[in-house]
């Protein structure tokens, strides 16, 4: 039952949820769009290059997840970020990724050096 989980594991299913919603190159690119500000669907489509259909299923995916919002200005549907924090999650990712990659680039060049010969006696 859930209910006798605890605490720390529900959270972590939250989280896991969390993680699972963003993980879509499409749904990235759609946060980091919106990370400048609130943009048209229209825009949304344009920039992604999605149908509308799957940039619809995209947006409810992130829409059910509240990582964001939508609102109408003149007759146009716009979406925005919920807050701010989403946009340091993504800044953070790519940091993590830079620091990843900057260690397996080391750890490639030690790979690639030659073996050097044990010295003789």
């Amino acid at each position: 039952m859930k209910d006798d989980l605890p605490a720390g594991v529900v959270l972590s299913e939250v989280k896991a949820e969390l993680f699972k919603s963003m993980g879509h190159p499409a749904r990235i690119r759609v946060l980091e769009i919106l990370s400048d500000g609130p943009v048209a669907v229209s825009r949304l489509r344009d920039e992604t290059g999605l149908e509308p259909s799957n940039l619809s299923q995209h947006l409810g995916v992130l829409r059910r997840q509240r990582l964001i919002a939508p609102s109408r200005q003149d007759g146009r549907l716009f979406y925005e970020l919920s807050c701010p924090e989403v946009s340091s999650l993504l800044l953070s990712a790519r940091t993590l990724l830079g620091t990843v990659l900057q260690s397996t680039r080391l750890t490639l060049m030690t790979l690639d050096e030659p073996l050097k010969e044990p010295a003789v006696r």
